[in-house]
Protein backbone atom coordinates (compact mmCIF):
# COMPACT_ATOMS: atom_id res chain seq x y z
CA UNK A 1 0.00 0.00 0.00
CA UNK A 2 1.20 3.25 -1.04
CA UNK A 3 1.09 6.17 1.21
CA UNK A 4 -0.98 9.39 0.86
CA UNK A 5 2.14 11.59 0.06
CA UNK A 6 3.43 9.46 -2.93
CA UNK A 7 0.48 9.00 -4.03
CA UNK A 8 -0.42 12.91 -4.27
CA UNK A 9 3.34 12.94 -5.93
CA UNK A 10 2.59 10.13 -8.86
CA UNK A 11 -0.74 12.36 -9.15
CA UNK A 12 1.12 15.53 -9.46
CA UNK A 13 3.59 14.31 -12.17
CA UNK A 14 1.10 12.74 -13.78
CA UNK A 15 -0.73 15.56 -14.05
CA UNK A 16 2.44 17.63 -14.91
CA UNK A 17 3.39 15.14 -18.04
CA UNK A 18 0.12 15.46 -19.13
CA UNK A 19 -0.07 19.41 -18.42
CA UNK A 20 3.26 20.48 -20.21
CA UNK A 21 3.04 19.32 -23.69
CA UNK A 22 -0.30 21.14 -23.67
CA UNK A 23 0.86 24.03 -22.50
CA UNK A 24 4.56 24.29 -24.27
CA UNK A 25 2.48 23.41 -27.80
CA UNK A 26 0.19 26.43 -26.31
CA UNK A 27 2.88 28.86 -25.32
CA UNK A 28 5.02 28.32 -28.51
CA UNK A 29 1.68 28.30 -30.65
CA UNK A 30 1.89 30.79 -33.98
CA UNK A 31 -0.84 32.38 -32.38
CA UNK A 32 0.49 33.53 -29.02
CA UNK A 33 3.41 34.19 -30.75
CA UNK A 34 2.51 36.60 -33.26
CA UNK A 35 0.03 38.52 -30.95
CA UNK A 36 3.29 38.58 -28.60
CA UNK A 37 5.70 39.83 -31.02
CA UNK A 38 2.51 42.53 -32.37
CA UNK A 39 2.49 43.38 -28.23
CA UNK A 40 6.20 43.72 -27.59
CA UNK A 41 6.80 45.53 -30.99
CA UNK A 42 4.07 47.93 -30.59
CA UNK A 43 5.13 49.03 -27.03
CA UNK A 44 8.34 49.40 -28.61
CA UNK A 45 6.92 51.89 -31.06
CA UNK A 46 4.43 53.68 -28.74
CA UNK A 47 7.61 54.31 -26.32
CA UNK A 48 9.77 56.01 -29.20
CA UNK A 49 7.03 57.84 -30.29
CA UNK A 50 6.11 59.34 -26.96
CA UNK A 51 9.52 59.85 -25.90
CA UNK A 52 9.50 61.83 -29.73
CA UNK A 53 12.75 60.12 -30.84
CA UNK A 54 13.68 58.43 -33.87
CA UNK A 55 13.96 54.51 -34.11
CA UNK A 56 16.84 52.81 -34.51
CA UNK A 57 17.57 51.67 -38.01
CA UNK A 58 17.10 48.07 -37.60
CA UNK A 59 13.53 48.21 -36.14
CA UNK A 60 11.68 48.63 -39.34
CA UNK A 61 13.28 45.99 -41.15
CA UNK A 62 12.74 43.62 -37.98
CA UNK A 63 9.47 44.55 -37.70
CA UNK A 64 8.62 43.93 -41.32
CA UNK A 65 10.04 40.52 -41.51
CA UNK A 66 9.10 39.44 -38.09
CA UNK A 67 5.36 40.61 -38.54
CA UNK A 68 5.21 38.79 -42.04
CA UNK A 69 6.91 35.82 -40.66
CA UNK A 70 4.87 35.96 -38.11
CA UNK A 71 1.32 35.77 -40.31
CA UNK A 72 2.79 33.13 -42.46
CA UNK A 73 3.35 30.65 -39.99
CA UNK A 74 -0.01 31.25 -38.17
CA UNK A 75 -2.11 30.94 -41.94
CA UNK A 76 0.25 28.17 -42.66
CA UNK A 77 -0.86 26.21 -39.77
CA UNK A 78 -4.42 27.47 -39.57
CA UNK A 79 -4.96 26.42 -43.18
CA UNK A 80 -3.66 23.18 -42.19
CA UNK A 81 -5.30 22.73 -39.02
CA UNK A 82 -8.79 23.56 -41.43
CA UNK A 83 -7.72 22.12 -44.46
CA UNK A 84 -8.14 25.23 -46.13
CA UNK A 85 -6.31 25.73 -49.84
CA UNK A 86 -4.62 28.57 -50.63
CA UNK A 87 -2.70 30.47 -53.11
CA UNK A 88 0.53 29.13 -54.40
CA UNK A 89 2.49 31.68 -53.46
CA UNK A 90 0.98 32.86 -49.99
CA UNK A 91 4.38 34.86 -49.44
CA UNK A 92 3.81 37.48 -52.19
CA UNK A 93 0.45 37.81 -51.07
CA UNK A 94 1.33 37.99 -48.09
CA UNK A 95 4.10 40.76 -48.45
CA UNK A 96 1.61 42.56 -51.03
CA UNK A 97 -1.58 42.31 -49.18
CA UNK A 98 -1.79 40.99 -45.85
CA UNK A 99 -4.10 42.95 -44.20
CA UNK A 100 -6.65 42.16 -47.14
CA UNK A 101 -5.88 38.45 -47.50
CA UNK A 102 -6.20 37.63 -43.30
CA UNK A 103 -9.17 39.36 -43.58
CA UNK A 104 -10.68 37.54 -45.84
CA UNK A 105 -9.20 34.17 -45.14
CA UNK A 106 -10.76 35.04 -41.54
CA UNK A 107 -14.00 35.67 -42.52
CA UNK A 108 -14.00 33.14 -45.00
CA UNK A 109 -12.93 30.10 -42.69
CA UNK A 110 -14.85 31.48 -39.41
CA UNK A 111 -17.87 33.30 -40.48
CA UNK A 112 -18.92 36.30 -38.47
CA UNK A 113 -16.75 35.27 -35.56
CA UNK A 114 -13.14 35.95 -37.95
CA UNK A 115 -14.63 39.83 -37.20
CA UNK A 116 -14.29 39.52 -33.60
CA UNK A 117 -10.47 38.26 -34.32
CA UNK A 118 -10.05 41.23 -36.74
CA UNK A 119 -11.30 43.97 -34.15
CA UNK A 120 -9.75 42.26 -31.43
CA UNK A 121 -6.28 42.12 -33.10
CA UNK A 122 -6.41 45.56 -33.93
CA UNK A 123 -7.48 46.22 -30.69
CA UNK A 124 -4.28 44.29 -29.51
CA UNK A 125 -2.32 46.80 -32.33
CA UNK A 126 -3.72 50.18 -31.21
CA UNK A 127 -3.70 49.33 -27.28
CA UNK A 128 0.04 48.13 -26.96
CA UNK A 129 0.84 51.15 -29.05
CA UNK A 130 -1.14 53.71 -26.53
CA UNK A 131 0.32 51.83 -23.30
CA UNK A 132 3.59 52.36 -25.08
CA UNK A 133 3.42 55.93 -25.44
CA UNK A 134 1.68 56.35 -22.02
CA UNK A 135 5.06 54.73 -20.62
CA UNK A 136 6.80 56.80 -22.47
CA UNK A 137 4.99 59.82 -20.96
CA UNK A 138 5.02 58.61 -17.86
CA UNK A 139 8.81 57.68 -17.82
CA UNK A 140 9.58 61.51 -19.27
CA UNK A 141 7.36 62.94 -16.29
CA UNK A 142 9.42 61.38 -13.21
CA UNK A 143 12.89 62.35 -14.78
CA UNK A 144 14.40 64.92 -12.60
Amino acid sequence: MRSPASQARSLISTSCAKLMPTLLSRIFSPTFLLYAFVVVTQLEYGAYLGAQLDFPEGFRLFYAIGILWSFGWWLQTDSKKRSVDLAYDRGLFLYIAWPILLSYYLIKTRGPKGLLIILAFIAVYIGSTAIGIILSAIAIAMRP
